[in-house]
């Protein structure tokens, strides 16, 4: 913040000589396009430019990209640019996700241009009903952001190398083990490079799979949902890249996305663990052809991959939902009766994802032992408790006896735990943030500073430095339930 010299730096036209931007290509999907390399496959970065990577004085190695900064020869027919709402969505949710403490590459900078404006399709106002893409072109400010991370190498980048090779391109095979040595040395640094390299390869993977594990597990722990996961936006250090068609669950739906191009939920909120092992599958099978050149390990690798991976999961799923609930361990009666239960009621019952934990973590050992002895009546008194959760007392009424059911079966568990008050409720709070990136919160940032107010985006901003917090003073305007002209309203509830 020491100026206008940091921000010149990041987004003057002149090229600076320590900067030497450049664009990659990744897999992906082969997608057939004209490229300057004429090898008819042109997929890459299309509006996003590397700068080069610094150091901090603390020894940290991070990686500037601009992204919205002009075209690459990976733009195929598109302009390079982004737009402020785009923008400011990246800038905002990567830094609360960071202070959610879920894995992610990091905002550095957000500068909207005063006089530059691009058409882009996009949805009226008042657009709602049934999901549809963009129907209507609308002016917007163009604005480049900074995002860091310690490498943006991801798994579509090996993708690449692996496929050349699989063709028997000249020289694509020592293409392939170049790149992997170095992504071990600048992602896996933790790999000793004295090993044979079959034994390094596993290694990777097997890291690899770890991050994929606690990266899928996060997300589902504060309701995100990345939209589309791809191998080309898979970073092999395992944070939340590439800020695109995300979103935040409100009303639960375990299957829930806002990219209108899911439509058969691939990427959808739940299956989020499962899409993160096909990536490690994809970066496995990327690393066969050096493993069949150093004589095996596919047997290893296999198991690494579905075996080691599934057990990581489900050890990692269960501590996160023991965290949630606030139980003393996850056993049997956790997994197959407690969890079951309430996810049924969630689905069924129209319930607000993040209130929903925040209120249950309201329940007090007292309110719970008078469940106990009570019955229904106690319940009751707990359901009432998480009332502001609650989207609609029509969808509600039908599964109220499920809830009483249910709520008593918790109490009766909580009670049994015994465990302090203070304690459990401490922990329930950290695993459930109180406060998230709601997409119409963004909407009202971006629209704000579109016109030039960034008094939201500040506040917002500030907020999602604690999102954990009470904020009593913020809650009436933060902590509610999807506002009703907000919901199935196109570029709020969906998009692409």
């Amino acid at each position: 913040e020491d100026g206008d010299g940091d921000v010149a730096a990041l987004t003057d036209v002149e090229v600076r000589p320590w900067a030497t931007p450049y664009a990659v290509s990744v897999f992906g999907h082969p997608i057939m396009a004209p490229d300057p390399f004429g090898r008819g496959r042109a997929y890459g970065d299309g509006r996003a430019l590397s700068l080069g990577v610094v150091v901090t004085p603390t020894g940290e190695r991070w990686e500037l990209q601009l992204k919205g900064a002009g075209t690459t020869p990976f733009s195929r027919h598109g302009d390079g640019r982004a737009v402020l709402r785009s923008s400011v969505r990246e800038f905002l949710v990567s830094e609360a996700m960071h202070h959610l403490r879920v894995p992610t590459t990091r905002a550095l900078s957000l500068v909207a241009s005063g006089s530059e404006f691009i058409r882009r399709l996009w949805y009226a106002p008042g657009d709602r009903g049934r999901e549809h893409p963009p129907n209507t072109v609308v002016n917007e400010r163009c604005a480049i952001t900074c995002r860091a991370a310690p490498s943006f190498l991801r798994v579509g980048h090996l993708e690449l190398h692996a496929r050349r090779a699989a063709r028997a391109e000249p020289g694509a095979l020592a293409e392939l083990e170049t790149l992997v040595r170095y992504a071990i040395k600048r992602d896996f640094s933790q790999i000793d490079a004295a090993l044979p390299l079959r034994e390094q390869l596993l290694e990777m993977v097997r890291i690899f799979g770890t991050r994929q594990v606690d990266l899928a597990v996060s997300w589902l722990r504060v309701g995100y949902v990345q939209g589309n996961m791809n191998s080309d936006n898979c970073l092999l250090n395992g944070r939340t890249m590439d800020y695109g068609p995300f979103g935040f669950v409100e009303r639960y739906d375990e299957l829930w996305s806002p990219f209108t191009s899911d439509m058969e939920r691939k990427f959808g909120f739940e299956r989020q663990p499962l899409a993160a092992q096909v990536n490690l599958m994809t970066l496995a099978r990327a690393l066969v052809p050096l493993f069949d050149r150093e004589g095996g390990g596919l047997d290893d690798l296999q198991r690494i991959v579905q075996d080691d991976y599934l057990a990581l999961l489900d050890a990692q799923m269960g501590e996160m939902r023991r965290q949630k609930l606030g139980l003393g361990a996850w056993d049997k009666e956790a997994s197959e009766t407690l969890w079951p239960q309430l996810q049924q009621l969630l689905q069924r019952s129209a319930v607000d994802y993040t209130i929903f934990w925040r209120q249950l973590a309201q329940v007090s050992s007292a309110a719970a032992a008078d469940a106990v002895v009570q019955g229904d009546v106690g319940a009751e008194g707990l359901l009432e408790l998480l009332q502001p959760a609650f989207y609609s007392a029509a969808e509600l009424k039908p599964h109220l006896d499920g809830w009483r059911k249910w709520l008593r079966l918790y109490a009766l568990r909580t009670h049994a735990d015994g465990r302090p008050d203070g304690e459990r409720r401490a922990e329930m709070r950290l695993a459930s943030p109180k406060y998230v990136p709601r997409e119409w919160m963004l909407v009202s940032a971006y629209s704000a500073a579109q016109d030039g107010d960034y008094s939201q985006l500040d506040e917002l901003a500030e907020l999602f430095r604690t999102p954990y917090d009470e904020h009593p003073e913020l809650e009436a305007k933060y902590y509610r339930r999807t506002p009703d002209e907000m919901r199935q309203a196109g570029g709020v509830s969906y998009f692409s």
